[in-house]
């Protein structure tokens, strides 16, 4: 489907924005938020709530601030964060500077958001990010959250799949029976039970330790954790 914009912009001084989205969340639906499209760092916090609605404040700096778009996906809510005209690569001049000096910097990100998400916390919430952080509490519904350089919290809810490649992982979990997937390659990962959890726990690491003072239990709930470089900590709540 074709992504229609329906965007704010307020000029807070030379090349700041703040930009809003706002969707309605039908029965079902999941809130899905991308900023893994475009040369664009995110530093993102999502906020469950008794919402029906899901709402997306970023306030945008940087060399490209002016191009930053968050985009929709029409009947859904579904954000997608891009450069206006730039899908991929922006073409700034201080991009084409910095790629004429720097080759290996193509990666490099030309704007800048700070990202507040107030979504329903009884609706699944996919969040996928390229730099900076994640953060999520109070979503009781199902996480699938994705970074790679950038480290990731999550919290309340017993549902979470968790990756990124550079940065660590720090899950607090709500319930006794959590199903937890994470991955991490260059990052520790700790994880907060309850006291009486019982489940089956996977845990890898290549560089570094496992801590878990759980077990590898049969009971309901599962845990599969793993890392290349960091260690593993699982602790009571």
């Amino acid at each position: 489907a074709m992504l229609g914009t329906a965007l704010v912009g307020i000029a807070r001084g030379a090349g700041d924005r703040t930009l809003h989205q706002r969707a309605a969340v039908a029965g079902g639906q999941r809130v899905v938020f991308d900023c893994s499209k475009a040369r664009v760092s995110c530093d993102i916090s999502a906020v469950g709530s008794a919402t029906r609605h899901a709402q997306v404040t970023a306030s945008i700096s940087g060399p490209d601030a002016a191009n930053v778009e968050i985009l929709r996906k029409p009947g859904s809510a579904h954000f997608v964060v891009t450069l206006k005209d730039q899908p991929t690569e922006s073409k700034s001049l201080w991009s084409i500077v910095s790629n004429i000096f720097h080759p290996t910097s193509w990666y490099r990100p030309s704007a800048y958001a700070t990202v507040q998400l107030s979504v329903p916390n009884d609706r699944e919430l996919d969040i996928s990010n390229t730099n900076d952080r994640i953060h999520v509490s109070g979503v009781r519904a199902r996480l699938s959250l994705a970074d790679v350089n950038g480290s990731i919290w999550a919290s309340d809810s017993a549902n979470v799949h968790a990756s990124t490649v550079n940065g660590s992982l720090h899950l607090t979990l709500p319930a006794e029976t959590p199903e937890v997937s994470a991955s991490s390659v260059n990052g520790k990962i700790e994880v907060t039970l309850a006291g009486n959890f019982s489940g089956r726990v996977s845990a890898s690491t290549v560089n570094g330790h496992v801590s878990n003072p759980f077990g590898n239990g049969s009971g309901p709930g599962r845990l599969s954790l793993s890392t290349v470089n960091g260690s593993i900590t699982l602790q009571h709540r």
